[in-house]
């Protein structure tokens, strides 16, 4: 049998190996890893003019043969001192603890050195070496070392039975992907016959991947968008065309359709390992949210714990869901989010949201290592204002003044800062009250304010790190997180960024705004293999493509509805639904409604511009003349249980009237076939609210502004709602749009061809 190649870093391997220890979110600071480098740095210097013969950061690599394996070893030596006939490996790391507390027992800390020591040996034909541990006491600069003396037979015999764990391990992962791809070299589609459009989505998918390029595409309702991305992804790893696939959606319905699709494959024989990834607040078992070993008992020894979960879990799982996740971790007592991010790496396919992969503050840096990734994007008319939250960060007066108030007479040095702070907002508040605006933006990035955040942040370290709690503590906390965050995001700021100012009253917010995240998501998009966009609602294709990172090279492929066009009829009444119009034409509204659904009695909904109209129609029709209806509205902030008890109804009764916002929870996502809805009414053009962000937008965007901010964002809602009401082939339905902006060449020419002819009504 041919052996298996692995390349791994010594750092890794004996983490794998040896790690042990607890997950403890208690605060260390991100000036922590800095002043590591700095130390490490320092002490090299130190060591450069004490010792003759010194070299720091030498790179040492050394093939390993086991019975099954090549596993090639690499890493950087902190340094090697030569003096005489002695040569001493040293591994330097850097502490906060007092060094009455150190000793030499981290085996973590003494495997990395000797393995270095092993490597450096062996190539040099020595016979015996020695390995310095040195710690730097990161507040004294003082330094505490530990040396030891070793044989290289007693190197090799240590770094041997490492090897056998760790080729244990890598065995068990190498035959799982022999079996994957002979399973996938001989999988079918898993349905009898192509849907129209769904072979040439298939193969041009294919043909992506293989290129490692990025593909959009809008493929309407019907088609079958996740199995037609899945499969040909699949068939690609197969042929060693990528890695691993990466399957992203916001919702968690799209996440349950990508898990169904990968159980049917399954069906069909594929041996093909998935997992799903949800936020820590939705996966933790406690009661309390607190990664702390002395609340938690799934933090303490995590890492001494978990290897051992890894190997059951992936010998005995396929699907990785998160109650499998939450039943393992119960078991033996593991984080069940932290368990999640480790198994990831070892498996064949991850379900999770956008933000796993583009959002600086949590995305996956363990998988974006490898440039194997194929990542699907589901739904990504969704991504554009998502990622315009990812790389934006806010910052409120009212947070400033509170800590400001916490800190008096006990933390001088911060309460200091936070006044100067908040004058900064005080003067955007009077600029406010100067230009008489509520809201204005500037083109720079505030610079003056950074200096003071900075200094901030460096202060509030030395209080957090010390862990006391006080009273406010928690408050001091989250604004240095958030103030971490508004610095952050000024490392990324430029010609794409607004700097927005918004006054409420005494409430001033200060936003670093992403007007355009496109540049922000080709820098994650470079680090993915092949990339695919997909939705049933990405028209126009060029502005998508624009703003979620592509150019003009960038591949698209628009497909026709599989669906008879005659199984959807769609009517225009032409009302003036302006704001300034809406009172006075609602009663014409509620006639067309009226009218329209009594043509066909059976399940509509009825889509409005917003809460308040929404609210104002819904009263309006509560009337004996509609008596063979039962209405129904949306609630304000309504959970998953109460959205689907909701969506129960539909499939149970007949003859009702759901009243619900556009672009609100049940515009999209929402899948209600047959008679189960045969029909929506949608009131307005689908613009989003005039604020300071979609202004902003306009002003950026120049001639395309006004299009960007409203016009086709409206158009996207408008779509996804029309979208709820053909599901399959057998369904009829019809849609009655209210507006006259409808019957303008401006919107029509955006509207699907697959709605024409549209009637007047």
């Amino acid at each position: 049998m041919d052996k298996i190649l692995i390349r791994e870093s010594v750092r890794n391997l004996v983490e794998f190996c040896l790690k042990k220890g607890d997950i403890d979110n208690r605060f260390s600071g991100s000036a922590r890893a800095v002043e590591g480098v700095r130390a490490h740095q320092k002490l090299q210097e130190d060591n450069g003019r004490i010792y003759e013969n010194y070299e720091k950061e030498v790179y040492l690599t050394h093939e390993f043969e086991t019975n099954k394996s090549l596993i090639y070893i690499e890493g950087r030596a902190d340094g090697i001192i030569t003096e005489r006939d002695k040569v001493i490996i040293e591994e330097i790391k850097s502490t906060y603890k007092n060094f009455a507390y150190i000793d030499d027992l981290n085996e973590v800390h003494w495997a990395q050195a000797k393995v270095y020591a092993f490597i450096y040996g062996n190539q040099n034909n020595l016979e015996e070496i020695y390995v310095r541990l040195s710690y730097m006491q990161l507040e004294t600069n003082e330094v505490k070392s530990f040396e030891k003396r070793f044989t290289i037979g007693e190197l090799e015999e240590f770094i041997s039975d490492l090897l056998r764990e760790y080729e244990r391990f890598s065995v068990l992962i190498f035959k799982w992907k022999n079996i994957r791809d002979e399973t996938i070299k001989v999988l079918n589609f898993p349905f009898e016959k192509y849907r129209e459009g769904q072979r040439k989505l298939i193969n041009v998918s294919y043909q992506t991947i293989k290129e490692g390029e990025i593909l959009f595409v809008q493929a309407p309702t019907g088609i079958g968008k996740t199995i037609s991305t899945i499969f040909p992804a699949v068939k690609a790893i197969s042929e060693g065309i990528g890695e691993k696939i990466i399957y992203l959606t916001a919702k968690t319905i799209n996440r349950e359709v990508a898990e169904e699709t990968f159980e049917r494959l399954r069906q069909e024989g594929l041996k093909f390992r998935t997992i799903t990834i949800t936020a820590k607040e939705k996966t933790c078992i406690n009661d309390d949210f607190d990664c702390n070993p002395e609340k938690c008992i799934y933090a303490k020894d995590y890492y001494g714990k978990v290897k051992k979960v890894i190997t059951n879990v992936i010998e005995r799982e396929e699907r990785i869901s998160t109650e499998i996740l939450k039943e393992y971790a119960e078991k033996y007592q593991v984080c069940p989010f932290e368990l999640s991010l480790d198994i990831s790496t070892y498996c064949d396919g991850i379900i999770g949201d956008y933000n796993y992969i583009f959002d600086p503050r949590v995305s996956l840096s363990r998988v974006l290592e490898s440039k194997g990734n194929i990542v699907l994007v589901d739904e990504a008319h969704n991504l554009i204002d998502r990622s315009r939250n990812m790389y934006s960060a806010s910052l409120y007066k009212s947070q400033i003044l509170n800590c400001k108030k916490i800190t008096k007479g006990k933390l001088n040095k911060l309460h200091s800062l936070l006044g100067k702070i908040n004058d900064y907002f005080i003067d955007l508040r009077n600029e406010c009250d100067h230009r008489e605006v509520k809201s204005f933006y500037e083109e720079e990035h505030p610079k003056e304010l950074s200096k003071y955040l900075q200094l901030y942040l460096k202060e509030s370290e030395e209080v957090l790190v010390r862990g006391n709690r006080f009273d406010g503590y928690e408050d001091i906390l989250k604004l240095y997180f958030d103030i971490n965050a508004f610095t952050s995001t000024t490392q990324l700021y430029d010609e794409n960024y607004r700097t927005c100012i918004e006054k409420d009253s005494q409430e001033i917010k200060l936003t670093l705004y992403c007007v355009n995240p496109a540049k922000n998501l080709r820098e994650y998009l470079g680090k993915c293999y092949s990339v695919i966009f997909f939705s049933a609602t990405i028209s126009p294709i060029k502005y998508y493509v624009n703003m979620l990172g592509g150019d003009d090279n960038t591949y698209r492929l628009k497909l026709p509805s599989p669906f008879n066009k005659e199984n959807l009829k769609v009517h225009i009444s032409p009302i003036n639904i302006r704001y300034s119009y809406r009172k006075r034409t609602l009663s014409s509204v509620k006639d067309k409604i009226c009218g329209f659904i009594k043509q066909q009695i059976g399940n509509y909904m009825i889509f409005s511009p917003s809460y308040a109209y929404m609210e104002e129609l819904y009263s309006h029709m509560e009337e004996p003349k509609l008596e063979e209806f039962n209405l129904m509205k949306q609630k304000p902030n309504m959970t998953e249980e109460e959205k689907s008890e909701f969506l129960r109804r539909f499939k149970n009764s007949n003859n009702l009237l759901m009243f619900c916002v556009l672009g609100g929870m049940f515009s999209e996502g929402i899948d209600l076939p047959g008679d189960q809805l045969i029909g929506s009414i949608i009131i307005g053009v689908g613009y989003p609210m005039v604020d300071m962000t979609n202004e902003v937008i306009k002003d950026f965007y120049k001639e395309d502004g006004y299009d960007y901010a409203y016009v086709f964002p409206g158009i996207n809602k408008i779509q996804q709602a029309v979208g709820r009401v053909i599901r399959t082939e057998t369904d009829k339905g019809r849609v009655l749009l209210i507006d006259d902006r409808y019957i303008n060449n401006k919107y029509s020419v955006l509207l699907p061809n697959e709605w024409y002819p549209i009637n007047k009504y």
